[in-house]
């Protein structure tokens, strides 16, 4: 009896062993990226006496996507393979201008229509490119175009922001790196021109 328990033992711990074996290994987890805000503290001045809305931004299913878009050749794009955004990134670029606008402390009402449903003005970005630039030097590109409304079809301003900043490499985390400095520079260029596009707005009305 003991010899067989001994042999059922054993033949237990081999066909486990043999269980783990041929289970193929998971793959690495990519590594997802976020957009943050720039630095509220360097926008910080004068209390501004608007509401704003931050709508949600509009782009094309190339960019509205978890996925990082390349430029290998005019018209043409692929998605890098060894990452991704956290969210859309459509959706974390609005969140990072909330956010942005939130630090400067200049507007006490500032959000999404969720957070905001009516507010006096209403800005409205469209992306029109947000990828990595392959051809010839790499290069994070993001371009955006903004309007400041009053959410009921009078446009106040308009203005594109563009930034391309170099990439070491197309590996994911030289990648996120020019990213990080692209949005940087294009968030904080938007912000300050809706503090002063905003004023003068208000100013007119």
């Amino acid at each position: 009896m003991k010899m067989l328990l001994k042999s059922f033992a054993l033949l237990s711990a081999v066909l486990a062993t043999a269980c783990v074996s041929i289970l193929p290994e998971a793959a690495p987890a990519k590594p997802r990226f976020h957009i943050a805000a720039a630095d509220g503290d360097a926008l910080a001045g004068e209390p501004l006496a608007f509401s704003l809305v931050v709508d949600d931004p509009r782009a094309t299913r190339v960019y509205d996507s978890v996925r990082i878009a390349v430029s290998a050749a005019p018209g043409r794009i692929e998605y890098l393979p060894g990452a991704e955004w956290a969210d859309r990134a459509p959706r974390l670029f609005q969140t990072a201008m909330v956010q942005t606008f939130e630090d400067a402390g200049r507007i006490l009402a500032v959000g999404d229509r969720v957070a905001i449903p009516v507010a006096d003005l209403v800005l409205q970005t469209d992306i029109r490119r947000l990828e990595v630039d392959v051809e010839g030097a790499d290069a994070a590109v993001v371009s955006v175009y903004a309007r400041l409304s009053n959410g009921k079809g009078t446009v106040y301003a308009a203005r594109k922001f563009d930034a391309r900043v170099s990439a070491a490499s197309t590996k994911p985390d030289a990648v996120y790196s020019a990213f990080e400095m692209a949005f940087d520079q294009v968030i904080t260029e938007i912000v300050a021109w809706t503090f002063d596009a905003g004023a003068d707005a208000r100013a007119n009305v």
